[in-house]
């Protein structure tokens, strides 16, 4: 999520070990019994999947960052499909990450966020050019519209990356944000530049697309994410809150945050995915991310003007994602071993995602991990360079 160093304060003192007893709280890593590790393959041409070279990909990345827990997917064109784990979702007592279970998407939400965005405009509740004003009060809002947070040329400064927010984000971990309190952490800060001149990615403008789809529509994010995911596309094991009892998730882990190893922030969920919201906040597997991404492109989503809209890109050179070249409406153009891939990246504190679609040949590919920290790309290439050598 960025910006996190003011929690290092709380680190410093003590504040983790003090919060041990919530990591068994919220530990789900063991429901539904002994998890399912054999990687899986489907379609039509099942028999051309390198299977085993791809779960060579995922093992040898999770051996070397200490069994990092993964998961991925791969979906072709001709609708065959391969998926497999790796790795642990409790690292600490060495319990085998499973294909039932979920991790957090991280910004990969952002995808799902425009997306919804752009259903409704399509129905002509709300419009591209519309001010964020007609649902959002920001004492300074300069004329910012809903094409501005999509494309992140709003300049409105990210919410995460204020020190009093995070100090409170991993202070009070039990803690529910609702959307109308992390709205307030940016109310009437100064902008820098004036809106759409350039872009700079903020968590914040997801923040403000998901207040704006809630009070155009009347209907809570959570409904929104799914009315589409789950009712329309079929997709059951896609959340945002909600998420049944049954429901297993892989423990979080992080490397970077606390500057003390790796810190086990599992105990923190509830404040990490409300807090998260739509920048950040949606719990899946791999395969759902996969066939969501895949139906996108494919028009099971959007009309092909809207689809046409949300690939106008923009410069957009990123230092945190240096594949990056553009950016369009929720929708990172990435460049890996010199292919052309649209999608999104996620990293939220204890998960990191991406979830990149290829047109020609047609692939998409997802990866999940219960580490914050992996090499996202790296993997995501040498699943795709198997696949093109291999498979295509």
């Amino acid at each position: 999520m960025g910006g996190l160093g003011a929690a290092g304060v709380i680190a410093g003192g003590g504040w983790l070990r003090r919060t041990q007893y919530l990591h068994a709280d919220r530990d789900r890593t063991d429901l539904g019994g002994r998890p399912r590790r054999d990687p899986r393959v489907t379609g039509p041409n099942a028999r051309r999947v390198p299977s085993s070279r791809y779960q060579c990909v995922l093992d040898g990345s999770s051996d070397r960052r200490d069994q990092t827990g993964l998961q991925a997917s791969i979906r072709f064109g001709d609708g065959t499909c391969w998926r497999g784990v790796a790795g642990h979702a409790d690292h600490d007592r060495q319990r085998q990450l499973g294909a039932a279970h979920h991790l957090y998407i991280g910004s990969v939400t952002k995808l799902f966020t425009a997306t919804l965005v752009l259903r409704h405009i399509q129905r002509g509740v709300v419009s591209l050019s519309d001010s964020i004003d007609n649902w959002v009060d920001l004492d300074d809002d300069s004329g910012i519209t809903v094409r501005m947070l999509l494309n992140h040329t709003s300049d409105v400064p990210s919410y995460t990356e204020d020190p009093w927010f995070i100090a409170r984000y991993f202070g009070r971990p039990t803690k529910r944000w609702t959307p109308t309190e992390l709205v307030d952490v940016v109310r009437g800060d100064s902008l820098r530049f004036r809106p759409g001149a350039r872009h700079e990615y903020s968590n914040s403008n997801y923040l403000l697309l998901g207040v704006v789809l809630e009070r155009a529509t009347g209907t809570p994010y959570r409904d929104l994410r799914g009315q589409l995911v789950r009712d329309e596309l079929g997709r059951d094991r896609t959340y945002y809150l909600g998420y049944p009892a049954t429901a297993p998730i892989a423990n979080a882990y992080d490397e970077s945050i606390f500057k003390i190893g790796r810190s086990d922030l599992t105990g923190f969920r509830t404040s990490l995915e409300t807090g998260a919201y739509a920048a950040g906040g949606i719990l899946s597997t791999a395969p759902d991310v996969t066939e969501v991404v895949n139906d996108l492109f494919n028009g099971r989503v959007l009309d092909e003007l809207t689809l046409a809209e949300m690939r106008t890109f923009i410069d957009a050179p990123d230092k945190d994602v240096t594949t990056q070249g553009e950016y369009g409406l929720g929708l990172r153009h990435l460049r890996i071993d010199g292919e052309d891939l649209y999608g999104h990246t996620g990293t939220i504190p204890g998960y990191s995602a991406v979830a990149l679609h290829h047109e020609e040949p047609e692939y998409t590919i997802a990866v999940l991990s219960n580490v914050s920290t992996v090499d996202q790309t790296g993997i995501y290439g040498a699943l795709q360079r198997l696949t093109l050598e291999e498979y295509y």
